[in-house]
């Protein structure tokens, strides 16, 4: 026998001595004395039994694990594979499959399966706000947003000062009211009051057609006058869905015309452009960010028009359930619509204005939703206060 093969029978024959010498001697090794020593006292119990038992099955289960081992051991030293003739011309014996207590470890695929399952639930919540806005425009559900009103997608855009980057489906319509709609004194206007409309159709999934205006009009002040004020068209289309995978917002791009028609003189502002870029992206405990940047022309000073940068903003989550919505929104010396009041003083110093508010949103049902507004200027050119009720319909 090779030099190996007598190393793993030795090894063998060790841990047969030391399993023997810990409670399981065979009887062939017990002395006479031993044995009357052992038997005398009888106090072995009927546990210690069945647990010799036990050791005994799994120690004889072993050590022919441990034979065959060696076997194959000592073939494979000969460059033998199992179960063909080595050079002496004897089989070689094959690999021995160990016991069912050596056999390898569980499976970890359960785990796997787990975790990932957890892994898409983390991420479904991430994404779950106004994502379910460009979801409803994927290829499997894009018939079924086209098929069924839903004021809630993309929802109203008169609710806060940005608008969405989402429109309407081919063919639908929205119409957006706000019979009330009040802007508080500031250094440069006197109060007024506004019952602002929006007319939206969808031309196709991507395009949609606009109609605004601030309605019949009131303008307080030394000079107080009543009217109508001058309607604009707008357009908006929606460029990208948002993209979660790589953070990335949806966006839209809207321009404006505020032209002269149908304005009573003391609400004239001339023709004024404007051209923004809107976002939309979901955040994490289910708010929703939406934000614009554009540029804007108006009438700072009577005769006098400047272009200026512009900013709206509003985070937007559902309360109790999701019919009911709060938001906190602001603006930076514009809305995205041409709403606010036009100059009616010069002014020397900084114009920039500015407003921060809050409102909350009801969906009624499918095909109406109401909202309620109120914001504070933080600048001397801002209104004082800003404040509107309104409702939506779609069909």
């Amino acid at each position: 026998m090779s030099p190996l093969g007598a190393a793993g029978l030795a090894l063998t024959a060790t841990l047969a001595a030391g399993c023997t010498s810990l409670g399981n001697p065979s009887p062939k090794t017990r002395t006479g004395a031993a044995t009357v020593a052992t038997e005398a006292p009888r106090t072995e119990t009927a546990t210690v039994v069945a647990a010799d038992a036990t050791f005994a099955s799994s120690y004889a289960a072993f050590r022919t694990f441990a034979k065959q081992h060696v076997a194959a051991m000592e073939a494979r030293r000969r460059n033998a594979d199992p179960g063909t003739k080595t050079g002496r011309g004897n089989p070689a014996p094959a690999e021995a499959e160990a016991p069912a207590a050596f056999a390898r470890p569980p499976s970890y695929e359960p785990f796997e399966t787990y975790g990932s399952q957890r892994a898409e639930a983390v991420t479904e919540a991430f994404f779950k706000g106004r994502y379910n806005r460009s979801r409803a425009r994927l290829p499997e559900n894009v018939e079924k947003w086209r098929s069924q009103p839903d004021i809630d997608n993309p929802g109203p855009d008169l609710a806060n000062f940005p608008n969405s980057a989402f429109t309407l489906p081919a063919g639908h319509a929205y119409v957006e009211f706000v019979p009330f709609t009040y802007y508080g004194t500031s250094r440069s206007n006197p109060a007024q009051y506004n019952t602002e409309f929006l007319l939206r159709y969808g031309l196709t999934d991507e395009i949609e057609l606009r109609l605004f205006g601030n309605g019949v009009t009131w303008q307080g002040g030394g000079n107080s006058a009543w009217g109508f004020a001058p309607i604009a068209f707008d357009t908006k289309i929606n460029v990208w869905l948002e993209k979660p995978d790589y953070f990335l917002p949806a966006l839209g791009i809207e321009a404006y015309l505020q032209t002269q028609w149908l304005g009573s003189a003391p609400f004239d502002s001339g023709t004024q452009p404007s051209i923004s870029f809107n976002f939309d992206q979901s955040l994490p405990f289910d708010i929703d960010l939406e934000y614009n940047l554009g540029v804007t022309r108006t009438q700072q000073t009577p005769g006098q028009d400047e272009w200026e940068f512009v900013f709206q903003w509003a985070l937007q989550r559902d309360l109790f359930d999701k019919d009911f919505a709060v938001f906190i929104h602001g603006y930076y010396n514009a809305m995205t619509l041409p709403r606010l009041p036009s100059s009616q003083a010069a002014v020397t110093d900084d114009q920039t204005q500015d407003a921060v508010g809050a409102g909350l949103i009801w969906t009624v049902d499918s095909r109406f939703a109401m909202w309620a507004q109120s914001a504070a200027g933080t600048t001397r050119n801002s209104p004082s206060l800003i404040s509107s009720v309104g409702l939506a319909l779609t069909f």
